[in-house]
């Protein structure tokens, strides 16, 4: 696991893409879950994966906080979108945790927000950790809300 850790390690946050309101709110906290989400990019997706070997969604969260700031979160995306407390859309914070509902597998989804209206995940459709822009069809429409855990 170092070895991966320092393979994908040096892959550096754009926060140019931050609104300012979102850069105000950067933290020591909040870099080192943005910065530890963006090392993952590329890691393949497997179902009930919570290592660098393969993530599915919640899997990739609680890694995320766990490695970034030794935050604990449940295993389940059920569970961690009732962690902390909620936000609305236009006060996401980087490094809060957005949720979806995808109907046709009739479960949720989760990712981290980054900023700049987009957010880190890691998907069964695309086969790896990586980014979406927030405000496309398929995941506008399918939001359900924010959790705000630092």
């Amino acid at each position: 696991m170092l070895i991966l850790a320092g393979c994908g390690g040096g892959r550096s946050v754009d926060y140019s893409l931050l609104s300012k309101p979102e850069k105000k709110f950067l933290n020591s906290e909040r870099e080192s879950v943005l910065e530890t989400a963006h090392d993952l990019l590329g890691i393949p997706y497997k179902w009930g994966g919570e290592t660098p070997d393969g993530f599915d969604c919640s899997g990739y969260v609680a890694y995320v906080f766990r490695e970034a700031i030794g935050k604990k979160l449940p295993r389940l995306t059920v569970d961690q979108i009732e962690m902390g407390k909620a936000v609305s859309r236009s006060h996401l914070r980087p490094a809060d945790l957005v949720y979806f509902w995808i109907r046709e597998k009739r479960q949720f989804h989760i990712g981290i927000y980054i900023g700049g209206g987009r957010f880190i995940h890691a998907p069964s459709t695309n086969g790896v950790v990586n980014i979406q822009n927030i405000d496309i069809f398929y995941w506008k429409s399918r939001y359900q809300g924010a959790r705000r855990i630092i």
